[in-house]
């Protein structure tokens, strides 16, 4: 079987692990401290998972795919992003965060480097055909989602 871009397939399910393991460890600190900041983003981390799932199929089979399952499938993912990223919002919505938290810090550094991982997607950057400007923002991103996490952690709710 030929794989239509396996590195990026491969860095998509890596993100979709880190989100899922993210998830699980989120899920289970906000039950202990019944935090429905932790909540809102362990369901955002999960969905995440989701959606990097649904993005390394269509990365890594898309010639096997007709081009209505192909446009359905990135649909799809794009949809799960958006939804993810809705729930991370609300789950620090509904915590007491000030600018002097260390949650804010973490947060605001997965930001930054998250735009960072965008800015370099953008600009087509590659590393030959084997790591591409896909496959160099899903690494970055791995690093961010790790301070997302960290932040989402130190959230307390209001």
């Amino acid at each position: 079987m030929t794989l239509t871009e396996p590195m990026t397939m491969l860095t998509d399910f890596l993100l979709a692990a880190v989100s899922g393991a993210f998830s699980y460890l989120l899920f289970r600190v906000s039950r202990i401290q019944a935090a429905r900041a932790g909540r809102f983003w362990a369901w955002g981390f999960l969905i995440l998972a989701a959606a990097a799932l649904a993005g390394g199929s269509f990365h890594g089979w898309a010639f096997y795919l007709d081009a209505p399952t192909r446009r359905a499938l990135w649909n799809i993912t794009m949809i799960l992003i958006g939804a993810a990223s809705a729930l991370m919002i609300v789950g620090t919505a509904v915590s007491r965060i000030a600018r002097r938290d260390p949650s804010a810090r973490w947060l605001l550094t997965g930001l930054a480097v998250s735009l960072l991982g965008l800015a370099i997607q953008r600009s087509s950057l590659s590393f030959g055909q084997v790591f591409n400007h896909n496959d160099i923002f899903h690494t970055i991103q791995i690093a961010a989602l790790f301070m997302f996490y960290r932040g989402a952690r130190l959230l307390e709710d209001r």
